[in-house]
């Protein structure tokens, strides 16, 4: 049986998590670039809370949609 489709908002909030994410690494890089490895991991640390709030999120839908392993 496959999976029902994903309702927009979550269509939406992956669009959303792809361009911050992408922002990011656009910005650290830029940091990088020109010279600035500081400045370009202390870009990187702010989306680490938000990476292991989605992951925990996703992994908290997984098991509520059966998706774990037995």
């Amino acid at each position: 049986m496959s999976d029902p489709p994903a309702p927009a908002a979550a269509a939406d909030l992956v669009r959303r998590i792809v361009e911050h994410l992408q922002a990011a690494a656009r910005a650290a890089a830029a940091c990088v670039k020109a010279g600035d490895t500081d400045q370009a991991l202390a870009l990187l640390r702010e989306i680490e809370a938000p990476l292991y709030e989605v992951t925990t999120l996703l992994n908290a839908a997984g098991i509520l949609r059966g998706d774990h392993a037995e």
